[in-house]
């Protein structure tokens, strides 16, 4: 663990081991996700469960990190049973997985690198005469209902990486200067984002010219201009945490500001929305019903709203028939848009009674409040 995630922790109040990396503790977190796929075997009367999927591996081997190329496919796979994991790699990765991604008592099966069937010749070896479950190919079964709600242990990391990615994102912003590109803006986020210990699968900008109309922006060779929105997801630990801030140079566009307030009135409404138990669709009916009461019925169709996240940026989306119940411990990433607005943070959903925790918030930030909570405006630089 870096000296910056184990500072974040100290920061929100928690020794660094909370972040559940000693040996001990990372046997009774791979003992309570076996559980959790014991009943999923049992409900599907099966007895061993396929893992290929980076998201799926990082959370079963406690956020191990089972990636070389950064956005290819995973240079491992496990096979979890009741009993326990065993992960199936090449000779160039093994001693490194062991040292560095895996918790103790997990077995590690070595294959040649250079046989480019090996490791799915072991695979089927192993699995051979069993009842299998497959997070990939065509029969693919999704493991995200496995994977929520987060482990206490895996809330704490969360928060960690929330506050790094926060953090960070508040240091480089005030180093920025006008006459770069998106693509400049991109880059020193990256930077300083990885150097505070955490990837970026996604940052996107929009510089003046783009904020008003792209919802997705890819980085651009255009200039940022006067105002912009600068958007990251941050990864470690297998772990993502989302935030969007503004900028400007000079006063921020009345336009921008009018924008965010009525975007805050959505925000408000989804947060208000959100609580344990509640189906994911009732969410995005509070959003609906905001967007109209602010004179834009249609705004929600123009861009996704967000959802539960946790070891991707969204498990699933707040769409019309979505009926999987928001629960304790899951992480909230809702981002209600309008042209040239945006509002989006990882909340953290308690027990009932208990308020949204945001994981991704920076104090330092230039704020209002909505509805008892701070909310990031526009940052003049």
């Amino acid at each position: 663990m870096s000296e910056v995630l184990a500072a974040a922790a100290r920061a929100l109040g928690a020794a660094p081991e909370a972040l559940g990396f000693d040996p001990r503790a990372r046997r009774g977190e791979l003992a309570t996700k076996l559980a959790r796929v014991a009943d999923l075997l049992d409900a599907r009367a099966a007895d061993a469960l396929r893992v290929r999927r980076a998201e799926n591996l990082a959370w079963l081997t406690g956020g191990g990190d089972l990636l070389v190329h950064r956005e290819g496919a995973p240079i491992a796979e496990a096979i979890a049973t009741r009993d326990g994991v065993t992960v199936v790699t090449n000779g160039i990765e093994a001693a490194r997985l062991e040292a560095e991604e895996l918790p103790p008592g997990v077995r590690v099966e070595v294959v040649d690198w250079y046989d480019p069937g090996a490791r799915e010749r072991r695979m089927q070896g192993l699995l051979q005469g069993h009842a299998t479950l497959d997070d990939g190919g065509p029969d693919a079964i999704d493991l995200v209902e496995v994977r929520q709600p987060l482990l206490a242990v895996e809330q704490a990391r969360m928060a960690a990486v929330g506050a790094a990615a926060s953090h960070a994102l508040t240091d480089v912003a005030g180093t920025l200067e006008p006459g770069g590109s998106e693509r400049d803006v991109a880059a020193a986020v990256q930077g300083a984002l990885r150097a505070a210990a955490v990837d970026l699968p996604v940052v996107l900008v929009a510089g003046e010219g783009r904020f008003g109309h792209v919802r997705h922006p890819v980085p651009s060779d255009l200039p940022f201009g006067r105002v912009g929105l600068i958007v990251v997801c941050a990864l470690r630990f297998g772990l993502v945490a989302s935030l969007s801030r503004a900028v400007s140079f000079g006063p921020a566009p009345e336009r921008a500001l009018e924008a965010l307030q009525r975007v805050w009135t959505v925000e408000a409404a989804m947060l208000a929305a959100s609580r344990a138990d509640v189906r994911t669709r009732a969410v995005l009916d509070a959003a609906r019903a905001a967007y109209a009461a602010i004179g834009a019925p249609d705004a929600w169709t123009e861009h996704h709203q967000g959802g539960p996240a946790g070891y991707l940026p969204r498990d699933w989306l707040a769409v019309p028939d979505e009926g999987r119940p928001l629960l304790a411990g899951m992480p909230l990433a809702w981002n209600p848009s309008l042209p040239w607005a945006k509002s989006e943070d990882t909340f953290l959903l308690g027990a009932e009674g208990e308020p949204l925790r945001n994981l991704t918030w920076d104090p330092r930030w230039p704020h209002e409040t909505v509805d008892d909570r701070p909310r990031a405006t526009v940052r003049a630089l």
